[in-house]
């Protein structure tokens, strides 16, 4: 499997061509030494919205890329982005335009086929690269160049995470595994049956709400109820069918019965817990006594007993106030408890009176035509809530079985996956190996695992964790190295030869110190010497490796791995703008502006 850029262009040309080789191709951004301060800046020269225009062509959507981004007028209204590509040694050419990017334009051995949305065009790219490859399952070619194609905004902050970091994304293992050459089936068929185990789950806790009521009732309730429910439709059918309507009558007799003993009792705990309020409310307030009578109470009484008293008048005040302070505290407390319980009983006894109020109007009708229309009213309601409740249980019971069922078909998965896994351990050993022999080469020390986790825990919903440790590992630069590592690896090590296309891009990923940087470029450079066959493009500033250029630490030449160069006098797209976008957050509105570049 074989995938390279060739060529980036326009038409109308509203950018300076790129054309891409194998090996090493670097997008520069540079100063300019024109006198200002301006000229000397390298950022937002527009390196990342290269790379944009790229996954733009390769048919990201529309609303996830930088070109939407761009205002209006910048861009001719029938631009059309042109990307010349190889897959599998044979040549490409993607066309989109701006103006309709769900129509991809896609030429081929001669034929050229619009297609009328973005996934119908992934697909025929999928079948292009992925022909000839042995079963075992696949991934789509969104989620694959989603690996091969790190976006500065993922932050480069773990080597599962590839999508920008603001959209929090679980990890997806698949193209890893994918590209090493493990069959997916068994862990797509385990995350089917997490998802498919949740949907069941969430469904039975649904059910059981509705049934019990919010859970004021068991299901052995449930049943009782439904069996009676049953009955009494059983006997409205007979009287109905005898043309008479008093046993629909009955049983609304029988629930206006129940429901004034609930009201009765509910009305005499509403009572009761009034008349404590009551009470409370009209409790004396504690007696205010000014102070200077005190005073004057309190110097007669020490004068009388003399060495008796000892306490000063000011702790005899604090003492009193500890007192009346306590008594508030307990009125406070007896009222918010009485409150609540006040409330609600008037909620339930406000409820049952509708009710009440409703069987009322049914039983007082007149005359026998009015008496079977109302027990025919009363044998549909009857029927529909039985028949309601009675298929929600059924429904249950079925959902409740298919759970289990699904919990043990999870078990099976994780346990076919894990067998899986341990078949791949010299894959594992060979990723281990390599990203060793890689680091080692970058960093001066072999001091790294690589290990592929099966998390089994019922409640994860993500069970394979891909775990590679370096020493420091955490920090800004060294997760930034690591992912260069691990990807290096993946394009590198003979277990992903068959499925890696050799290809790789990082936008920026090299905020790191020089040497690591340097080393990192040596190390790719040395590949290319051994004649291995990769392109990859990365997007940097030029000033980080000029000290390195001239005193020679990098091998081979950065003007012939130079691809484009960006300034600030001559930006990717020719002139300097602000991006605009809304974006939702929540029911606001938040308008980015940036500058054209980074």
């Amino acid at each position: 499997m074989k995938f390279r850029l060739n060529k980036l262009y326009s038409e109308p040309s509203l950018f300076t061509p790129v054309t891409f080789h194998s090996g090493i191709n670097l997008i520069l951004g540079e100063k300019v030494e024109d006198g200002t301060r301006q000229g000397r800046k390298v950022n937002g020269v527009g390196k990342s919205l290269c790379v944009e225009f790229i996954h733009f062509a390769l048919l990201r959507e529309f609303e996830k890329t930088r070109v939407a981004r761009i205002p209006t007028g910048v861009l001719p209204d029938d631009l059309a982005v042109i990307l010349d590509v190889s897959i599998n040694d044979e040549p490409v050419q993607i066309r989109r335009r701006p103006s309709f990017p769900d129509e991809p334009i896609i030429s081929y051995r001669g034929k050229i086929q619009t297609f009328t949305s973005l996934a119908d065009g992934s697909r025929f790219l999928e079948e292009l690269l992925f022909r000839g490859l042995p079963v075992g399952g696949t991934v789509s070619f969104r989620s694959l160049l989603s690996l091969l194609m790190r976006d500065e905004t993922s932050e480069f902050i773990d080597i599962a995470s590839t999508h920008s970091a603001s959209l929090r994304i679980p990890p997806d293992p698949a193209p890893h595994l994918f590209l090493m050459g493990i069959d997916l089936e068994p862990y797509f068929s385990l995350l089917y049956c997490i998802k498919s185990l949740g949907e069941q789950t969430a469904l039975v806790r649904r059910l059981k709400t509705e049934l019990t009521n919010h859970q004021t009732k068991t299901l052995g309730d449930v049943a009782a109820e439904l069996n009676q429910e049953k009955r009494d439709v059983e006997l409205i059918d007979e009287g109905l069918a005898a043309l008479e309507a008093e046993p629909a009558y009955a049983l609304v007799e029988k629930e206006l019965n129940e429901l004034e003993r609930k009201l009765a009792d509910l009305r005499s705990q509403r009572k009761a817990i009034a008349y404590q309020m009551d009470q409370i409310r009209s409790l004396p307030q504690p007696e205010v006594i000014d102070e200077t009578d005190v005073a004057i109470i309190y110097n007669r009484v020490k004068a009388g007993l003399g060495d008796l008293v000892t306490k000063s008048l000011r702790q005899a005040q604090e003492f009193k106030e500890q007192i009346v302070e306590f008594q508030r505290s307990l009125m406070k407390d007896e009222m918010d408890r009485l409150t609540p319980e006040h409330e609600r009983l008037g909620n339930l006894i406000r409820d049952l009176s509708q009710r009440h109020g409703e069987l009322m109007r049914q039983i007082d009708q007149k005359g026998a035509l009015q008496e079977l229309r109302v027990g025919l009213s009363q044998a549909v309601s009857k029927r529909e809530h039985f028949v309601q409740r009675e298929a929600a249980f059924q429904q249950l019971k079925l959902a409740e079985s298919a759970r289990d069922d699904l919990r043990l078909q999870r078990e099976l998965a994780v346990a076919a996956l894990r067998k899986r896994l341990n078949e791949a351990a010299e894959i594992q050993r060979v990723m281990d190996k390599t990203v060793g022999g890689i680091h080692e080469r970058v960093m001066g020390t072999r001091q790294t695992s690589f290990h592929i986790h099966l998390e089994a825990g019922v409640q994860r919903k993500h069970p394979l964790e891909l775990e590679l440790r370096v020493p420091d590992d955490g920090s800004h630069s060294v997760e930034r190295t690591k992912v260069f590592i691990y990807d290096a690896a993946l394009m590198f090590a003979s277990c992903t030869h068959d499925r890696h296309p050799g290809f790789l891009l990082h936008d920026n990923i090299f905020d790191v110190d020089q040497d690591t940087l340097v080393q990192c470029l040596n190390f790719l450079n040395e590949q290319v010497q051994q004649g291995n066959d990769f392109q990859y493009i990365l997007t940097l500033n030029r000033e980080k490796i000029e000290a390195e250029e001239r005193a020679k630490l990098i091998q081979g030449d950065v003007n012939e791995m130079r691809r484009a160069i960006f300034t600030k006098a001559k930006p990717f797209l020719g002139q300097r703008y602000q991006e605009t976008s809304k974006k939702r957050k929540g029911s606001r509105e938040i308008e980015d502006d940036v500058l054209d570049g980074e």
